[in-house]
Parts: structure tokens; sequence; C-alpha cells
């Protein structure tokens, strides 16, 4: 007895170091399976909080525009009357006055040389030299929208987009969800409420191809099939599922990393960072920025008056051509491109 009573005992010994090993595998699973979900969970904060990031940052960069445009166009709307009425002068003077070759000559190169050095809008040059004037292929007009525009084209190139396998993850999940979810599966009116609130969710993050917010909300619903987390085999398909979710999130969150900093980076967006510095401090970038459009609007009305002075022929012809010398090496500057001028002396 006491030989089968030793004999079994190595019997027993055996047994144990397998059901350890089971136990082990089991516990490696559980502790993978928990680390990836936390992964997860991380991944998706950071995006979250990323994409209101960019979300505020578009939002200001939209609110500084609208101030701008606002702020601006009465001194705006002032510089096109003036600019229209000299263009008038001019063509009255062409028209109404009796002049030599020489003397119309002079006054049309003066005529065209205020249109070159940008004191008023350029025309088209009815004079047969073509050295005359040429028009700046740099000129034109960039205020605030062309501005922004030209960055968000410019942003939409650089921005790596979303490769053929996230697209079908997102198109997987959004499917899953919108067939839980749809409202015309349910009776109950409370519920249907429910689940179309859901789904506008659900619409809005595939239309943004926001991967992270369609598997928050999957996770949220506790959605999928319930884990057996004795299940070696459950575990493993859970740790692989999570880990490819995971893959994905961190190609979205570097996207969104990346379009955050072109933006940041673009010309919109370092005004904006400054013009809240400026602001934080009692600053008014724009008001400063409008002043100068001010005094820039004092020239051409001087252009103007020195115009009609002699259109009304209170100047002689030679004192017109000896002219404002001041006035003919004014650049024109829109109030936007004023405004990132003064914005630049706090960078």
């Amino acid at each position: 007895m006491a030989r089968r009573s030793k004999a079994s005992n190595p019997v027993s010994k055996v047994s144990n170091p397998v059901s350890t090993a089971n136990d082990l595998g089991l516990s490696d699973l559980r502790l993978r399976l928990n680390f990836l979900e936390k992964e997860n969970d991380k991944l998706i904060k950071q995006i979250e909080t990323n994409r209101t990031k960019l979300h505020n940052l578009n939002e200001s960069i939209q609110a500084i525009g609208i101030q701008i445009a606002q702020r601006g166009a009465p001194l705006r709307q002032k510089m096109t009357e003036l600019d229209s009425q000299i263009h008038d002068i001019f063509n009255e003077i062409f028209t109404g006055r009796k002049l030599g070759k020489k003397s119309r000559k002079d006054i049309e190169t003066i005529y065209y040389h205020l249109q070159a050095d940008g004191i008023i809008s350029q025309k088209t040059s009815p004079i047969d030299d073509p050295d005359l004037f040429e028009p700046d292929d740099a000129d034109y007009e960039s205020d605030w929208r062309n501005h922004e525009e030209n960055s968000r084209q410019q942003f939409m190139r650089d921005v790596p987009k979303p490769d053929r396998d996230e697209l079908k993850k997102i198109r997987q999940i959004f499917l899953r969800l919108a067939d839980s979810f749809h409202p015309d599966k349910v009776t109950d009116e409370a519920e249907k409420e429910y689940c179309t609130e859901v789904m506008k969710e659900i619409n809005l993050a595939y239309q943004n191809g926001d991967l992270a917010k369609l598997l928050s909300i999957e996770k949220q619903q506790e959605l999928g099939e319930i884990i057996n987390r004795d299940s070696s085999n459950d575990l493993t398909r859970q740790c692989a599922k999570v880990e490819a979710n995971n893959d994905f999130l961190k190609n979205q969150l570097d996207n969104l990393k990346q379009q955050l900093k072109l933006i940041k980076n673009s010309q919109q967006g370092e005004v904006t960072a400054v013009f809240k510095k400026i602001t934080r401090y009692g600053g008014d970038p724009i008001g400063e920025a409008l002043r100068e459009i001010e005094e820039q609007i004092a020239i051409i009305e001087q252009m103007h008056q020195f115009a009609a002075d002699f259109r009304d022929r209170r100047i002689t012809i030679k004192e017109f051509l000896r002219g404002p010398t001041a006035l003919m090496h004014q650049q024109d500057m829109t109030e936007e491109e004023m405004l990132l001028d003064f914005l630049s002396q706090f960078r």
C-alpha cells in the first residue's frame, strides 16, 4: 500500500505543473488584454484631445478672419471709392484737357506709375510702350480668406490620407453600429429617440473618418461578443482585435497631430497665436493694423486732391509732373497684410 501510495504521488506531481501552466497562460493573456485595453482608452482620449485642439484652433482662425473683415470693411470701402475717383479724374484729364504729345505721355507715365507702385488699382494700359508698365505677377488680392484658402489647399496636400485598410475598418465598425442602433429597428418611442441620437454621432464620426469615436461608441454601448476571460481562445481573439484597433488608432492619432502641426505653422495659425498673446495683455492688434491703413488712406487722399487740382487747373502741368514724390514710392497693403506685418514684430 505504501508503494502504491508512493507510486501515486508522482502522478499527482506531474498533473500539477500542467494545470499551473494553463493558469499562467490565461494569466498572461489577461494581462496582455488589460494592457491593450488601457492603451486603447489612452489612444481614444488622446485623439479626442487633439481633435478638440484642432477644432478650437480652426474656430479661432475663423473668428479673427471675421473680425478683420468686419472692422476693415469701412476702410476698404473708402479706399475703393477713392481709387475709383482717382481713375475717373485721370480719365477726365485725358479726355477733357488739350495736351501736347509729350505732356500727355508724361501724364500717362505718372498715371501708370501710380498703378505700378500700388497707390491705385491697376487698369489696362493704353500706352503703346509695353515696357512702361508691367504688372507685378506677385501683386494679387491677398486678403484673409485667400490666405486661408491657400493654407487649406497646402494643408490638404500635406496631410496623409487614411489607407485602404483603415477606411475598410471604419466602414466595418460603422455598419455594425448602424445595424445595432438604426431607429427603424425599434418600436418603443423612447428607445427610438435614443437610437436616433446615437445614429447622429455614428454618422458624423463615419463622415469624418473618426475611427476613435466609432470605437468609443462601440465600447460605451458594450457592443460585440462577451469575452470569456477563462477561455484562452476568446482571450487570444480579443487581444488580436484590440491590438489591430490600436494600430489603426495610432495611425489616426499621428495624422491628427500632423494636421494640428500644419495649421499651427500656417500663416493663419501663427497670426492667431500672436493675436491671442497680444490680446491677453490688453493689446488690440487689429486696431493697430487699421491705424496703418488709415495712414495709407491719407496718402491716397493726397493723391486724389493732387490729381483733382490739376484737372481743375489749380496747379500747372509743370507742378503736376514734378508731383508729390513721396507718394510715388508708397506700396499698397491690404489690412490683412498690414496686420501680418504688425504682428511679425512680436514673433
